[in-house]
């Protein structure tokens, strides 16, 4: 995925993915693998791509449809 390959490349951040039907490509970021720097990077490339960015059961997810919040209780 283009997205994936340009957050690792400009970045440094090991992205892995999920690709639904429903919400279009979904990336995933361990939130203990990056520090503030990184978030800060990651965070602006959401941006400049217009790109959904949020947290959710310690990972960042990074989507080009909006993403539903998970309630962590069902998950529990």
């Amino acid at each position: 995925m283009k997205f994936k390959d340009e957050i690792q490349a400009s970045c440094g951040i090991d992205v892995k993915m999920l690709d639904t039907a429903e919400d279009g490509f979904v990336l995933f970021v361990e939130r203990k693998t990056i520090g503030v720097d990184l978030y800060k990077l990651l965070a602006d490339f959401a941006a400049q791509k217009e790109l959904s960015l949020q947290l959710e059961v310690g990972n960042f997810i990074i989507s080009n449809r909006p993403l539903a919040s998970v309630d962590p209780k069902t998950y529990f």
